[in-house]
């Protein structure tokens, strides 16, 4: 049977299953409950301020309070859903909170009893989830755990689509009262399914505990009525005296295993950080889930008060808001496991919070309500991938009995930062406003993105083109923006990248420093090294927006001179090596050559990208700039285009493999490719050296030296070095003139 098969299967079985349909249905009434919760809060909260601007602080102190019981209730509620009956606790969590939210209504007048009454309903709500967590193996068998927690799952998101629209709908037309006292009803009916439910196979340990229990309840009524016929009064004293004891005896049990658990959370918690080393992935994506709820936890808060101040949003308004995110998570939940289950978990992440910071930043800046809504919707799209890649690291990694403890160290880092951020929140949104606190917002999560990628991660190989996933999202984005917004968001990023890639930087600095002619510690050298990973930046701008917005403008944007000498070395017929440098921008030097009337096809020999995904991708990249693409060492093809009198495209400064010759390049010998030289002499076609350099508003020109005509003599290797030799005094020259474009962060001189 195939594993989707049995996947139906046990859905299947677990809907026919009574007492999972019945937790299933009280798990889902009970989140339905606080999403509806928070709905009527938000109503008083809009009532309390009269129809003036809404306070951030107000959505803050709910947010702190909704989420603080996690923190130390946690360890508390688990203790007890181990010791006692789970059903009952369940049960009982559902009918205090349908008391307690109902009390929310008569108290209205007064927001420190709100509050009060608030943290305790989300307090008892951590008993219940414990309990449910804990309950779930008593129902449904072992192999079908996977299945029962994903239908639960299920209940969760559609809690999130249909509470907040339906109890915005709610308290918008009758008032934040009727919404209390309707969840408070909803919890009643919770309670009810899991009144009717049944819980099977009950460890030992609990067993036990119930035995004890009942025998001192015994003990305790033997010894009461024995009290009450007692004839002298140090009979009664004696009974009074066990009687304490009893009924002490499991309060101070219960005192010690509260202590015990904090003392055993410790415990796993260092636990759990010595697992997590040496693992850096797992910290990778513990650092991420809580930075993503530190985000989260700002958006909590800004979005209602945006939605309210800007968009005079009501309850019914701001439920439909919320519930269109939970409709996104699902939507990306679908997405992330069906299409990019294999795709790189780092690049899951990076890219999620780099959209996600993209739609923050558009619902902040959107002037109807459809559009923040559209934007909320897309920021629930790219939450889900980058939470359930969290959560896929660690189940990855980890050894299966410490993923609880990593868990649980996650957790609560990620329950801190949320907390943290709906403090903060209420108030800057107060002095700043939703739509600068939002864009802010958006852009720590988009620096995020850019510090994802480098973050605990081996960047020794890191090269942008070896992540196709990636490659392809900012191939799009690049091809869709304006040059100088794309301008804008590469110069912060690749100054991050400088400040992270330890060894491309100090490659950078040792080049910077031979051609300034200084050391690579020098202030001139360092200053210079950033240019280049700058200009780098922008090169990989202009590169991937060959796709869009450059293939159409190339030909307006690039000017040439010397091209009669390009001409005139296709006036020999036996085809043209152009050779150029990593200066500027080489792929739009070929794009507009390759566009330019009255020169043939231009083919590029390249060195192959890791990963076939990737390799074509940057090959149809290049080819939609009509470059045809010759992977080194298919020295036949290069032959055959020399043949029809082509131009061959080579980069001339860097050697790919151990076939170069030694040349003096700024002072100092270095070994560059002998390709060119090789080529020319073997074929007869003249060298012709040319350059694409980037101007200060956008536009480009190519400059095109004069021809090189070689001639092999009576020592052919002896030619391939002088030929070689003049081609790096040539590039040396343009290197020379516009140093900081020169984006080469690889060695070029031996230490």
């Amino acid at each position: 049977m195939t594993r989707t098969a049995g996947k139906r299967r046990g859905f299947a079985e677990l809907i026919r299953n009574r007492d999972f349909a019945l937790l299933w249905a009280g798990s889902l009434a009970s989140q339905m409950g606080d999403h509806l919760s928070l709905m009527a809060l938000t109503a008083l909260i809009f009532a309390v301020s009269g129809g003036e601007k809404t306070s951030g602080l107000e959505f803050s102190k709910i947010l702190l309070l909704s989420s603080a019981p996690a923190l130390f209730i946690g360890p508390i509620s688990g203790v007890y859903a181990d010791r006692i009956s789970r059903r009952t606790l369940m049960i009982a969590s559902d009918f205090i909170r349908a008391v307690l939210v109902a009390a929310i209504a008569l108290v209205s007048g007064s927001m420190l009893a709100v509050y009060i009454l608030v943290f305790f309903v989300f307090t008892i709500n951590r008993f219940h989830l414990s309990a449910k967590s804990a309950a779930l193996p008593q129902i449904v068998r072992r192999d079908n755990l996977m299945s029962a927690n994903s239908l639960l799952n299920i209940a969760g998101v559609a809690a999130i689509i249909i509470g907040p629209a339906g109890g915005g709908l709610l308290v918008e037309r009758f008032g934040f009262t009727a919404g209390f006292l309707a969840d408070s009803a909803i919890y009643v009916v919770a309670g009810i399914f899991i009144a009717f439910m049944t819980l099977r196979g009950i460890s030992g340990v609990a067993a036990a505990r119930e035995e004890e229990l009942a025998a001192r309840r015994k003990v305790v009524g033997e010894t009461a009525r024995h009290a009450l016929h007692a004839h002298s009064r140090e009979e009664f004293a004696e009974d009074a005296v066990r009687i304490g004891h009893e009924i002490a005896a499991p309060i101070g049990e219960e005192v010690e295993v509260i202590s015990s658990a904090y003392q055993r959370l410790l415990a796993d918690l260092k636990d759990g950080i010595a697992q997590m080393k040496g693992r850096a992935i797992v910290i990778y994506s513990t650092i991420s889930m809580s930075s993503l709820m530190f985000v989260v936890g700002f958006g909590m808060v800004a979005l209602p008060v945006l939605g309210r101040n800007e968009f005079a949003m009501g309850p019914a308004q701001l439920g439909i808001l919320f519930s269109l995110a939970g409709v996104g998570m699902l939507v990306g939940s679908i997405l992330v496991g069906h299409f990019f289950s294999r795709t790189p978990r780092r690049v899951i992440i990076a890219v999620s919070f780099f959209l996600y910071g993209v739609c923050v930043i558009a619902a902040a800046q959107s002037p109807t309500i459809a559009l923040a809504l559209t934007g909320v919707l897309f920021m629930g799209v790219f939450i889900a991938p980058a939470m359930i890649t969290c959560d896929t690291v660690v189940h990855e990694t980890m050894p299966r009995n410490s993923v609880g403890k990593a868990f649980g160290f996650r957790d609560m880092l990620s329950k801190a930062a949320f907390g943290v951020a709906g403090i903060l929140s209420g108030v800057i949104v107060d002095i700043i406003g939703p739509r600068s606190l939002l864009v802010a917002v958006g852009l720590m999560s988009m620096a995020y993105a850019g510090i994802s990628v480098f973050l605990l991660a081996d960047t020794s190989r890191f090269n942008l083109l070896n992540a196709y996933p990636f490659l392809r999202v900012t191939a799009r984005l690049a091809a869709a923006l304006p040059r100088r917004i794309s301008y804008w968001i590469i110069v912060p990023l690749s100054d991050l990248a400088a400040f992270v890639l330890k060894t491309k930087r100090k490659h950078a600095q040792e080049n910077a420093g031979q051609v300034l002619g200084k050391s690579p510690d020098s202030r001139e050298a360092k200053v210079l090294a950033k240019q280049m990973f700058r200009n780098y930046g922008r090169y990989y701008a202009d590169f991937l927006g060959l796709g869009g917005r450059h293939r159409d403008s190339v030909s307006d944007r690039v000017k040439f001179r010397g091209l009669e000498h390009l001409q005139g070395a296709l006036g020999v017929g036996k085809g043209v090596i152009f050779v150029s440098a990593h200066l500027g921008s080489w792929d739009m030097g070929g794009a507009a050559m390759a566009d330019a009337e009255g020169l043939p096809d231009l083919s590029a020999i390249v060195e192959p990208v890791p990963g076939d995904a990737s390799e074509n991708a940057v090959s149809s990249l290049r080819k939609r700039g009509g470059v045809n693409i010759i992977r080194l060492g298919q020295t036949l093809r290069v032959w055959r285009a020399l043949k029809r009198n082509e131009i061959v495209f080579i980069l001339g400064e860097r050697l790919v493999g151990a076939d170069g010759v030694d040349v003096m390049f700024f002072g100092k010998q270095a070994t560059l490719p002998r390709g060119a030289a090789y080529l020319a002499l073997r074929s007869g076609a003249p060298i012709v050296p040319g350059f694409c350099i980037r101007g200060s508003n956008g536009s480009y020109e190519i400059f095109i030296e004069e021809p090189i005509l070689t001639d092999a003599g009576g020592d052919f290797n002896a030619a391939v070095r002088t030929y070689t030799q003049r081609l790096a005094d040539v590039i040396e020259g343009y290197i020379a003139r516009y140093p900081d474009q020169w984006c080469m962060l690889q060695p070029i001189w031996a230490p």
